[in-house]
């Protein structure tokens, strides 16, 4: 298994080494001028002083080794737009634990209702509950994230704020309400987790907030991945339960509950785990959209607006970073897997 994950971590280099070349050359590749989007239409002497500056006019393989060696030696950049001269690595560290808030509810809520769903609907096919069970995976399969997202802004921002004379108020944008700092003093000690930070300075006004943001997101981001796991779950155990072992159970007067949950639930979870394990970057890819539908300023965020106005540097951080998190993600799924099941054997 040592060798296995030596390997994996070796096939990782040129992986990573393509997806930074890959970034570099589309990002500039793009139409958008970062130059003038921050200079703007001043003097052209001005604009012209700024593009020598950055090296707007150096070979591209100058450009593409110079990047290559900053990054293999920890110099990321730093924001040319959208933060100006703050390096990308602290950009990253200071919006990828608001993703994390965003996504930790759905990956560890998901998988036990999908289960429980998917679980019921097999033990009850073709029966009134199984075909409610189909009819909710198959919406949230059927709808793209970001529809779903928006029927929630309208719904919770218009309707039911509207019906309930405000009494029932839930944000439907940002990531906080305007006017909010961080809790603690400006330069203290920060997690850059939000709740966890109101926790340890005891801002409950913050944290209060902060809760209220991430109902709507989280609310998205769990039906929508509950639904895959749900007919993958329903499929396996109609399988389990058509085993001859199960018949003998059955035969042998095992009570059903025990049949299901203690027989059949076991045996039909094993193919599911990839998939479970594979949520946390299911959830991690869809945040992207929930970022961008409610104006969360996480990872999501950053990236779509790197990619409008030009950010190249951050294009590239948040990019590669990605990759390398997919492909932890992915190396961490199979030793989980060969954990849980002994038998598999990685060579």
């Amino acid at each position: 298994m040592v060798k296995y994950i030596i390997k994996r971590i070796i096939i990782m280099i040129p992986m990573l080494l393509i997806a930074l070349i890959a970034t570099w050359i589309l990002s500039n590749m793009m139409t958008v001028d970062p130059i003038l989007n921050r200079v703007g239409f001043a003097d052209p002497t001005v604009l012209e002083s700024e593009r020598q500056r950055v090296g707007y006019y150096d070979p591209w393989f100058v450009k593409l080794t110079l990047f290559l060696k900053n990054f293999f030696t920890g110099d990321w950049g730093e924001s040319y737009i959208l933060k100006p001269g703050k390096p990308v690595l602290t950009l990253i560290s200071e919006i990828f634990p608001k993703t994390i808030e965003l996504m930790i509810v759905p990956t560890i809520i998901s998988p036990f209702i999908a289960v429980r769903l998917g679980t019921t609907a097999a033990s009850n096919k073709d029966k009134k509950r199984d075909s409610t069970i189909r009819f909710i995976s198959i919406i949230g399969a059927a709808f793209p994230v970001f529809w779903f997202a928006n029927v929630l802004q309208l719904g919770f921002g218009v309707y039911v704020f509207g019906y309930t004379n405000g009494q029932l108020d839930i944000p439907i944008m940002l990531i906080n309400s305007p006017g909010l700092s961080n809790p603690g003093p400006i330069d203290g000690f920060r997690t850059n987790f939000r709740i966890i930070d109101s926790i340890i300075y005891n801002d409950q006004t913050f944290l209060w907030d902060t809760l209220l943001h991430l109902i709507l997101p989280t609310i998205c981001m769990t039906f929508i991945g509950l639904s895959g796991l749900t007919a993958l779950t329903r499929s396996n155990m109609l399988e389990v339960l058509d085993q001859d072992y199960i018949r003998t159970a059955r035969a042998k007067g095992v009570e059903e509950h025990s049949v299901i949950n203690k027989h059949g639930l076991r045996n039909a979870l094993l193919p599911a785990t990839d998939k479970i394990i594979g949520g946390l970057l299911g959830a991690f890819l869809g945040s992207f959209f929930i970022e961008a539908i409610f104006a969360y300023e996480g990872f999501g965020y950053y990236l779509l607006q790197s990619v409008l106005q030009g950010d190249y540097l951050v294009i590239s951080g948040l990019t590669v970073f990605t990759v390398i998190f997919t492909l932890a993600g992915t190396l961490l799924a199979d030793v989980v897997y060969t954990i849980i099941d002994p038998r598999i054997i990685y060579k």
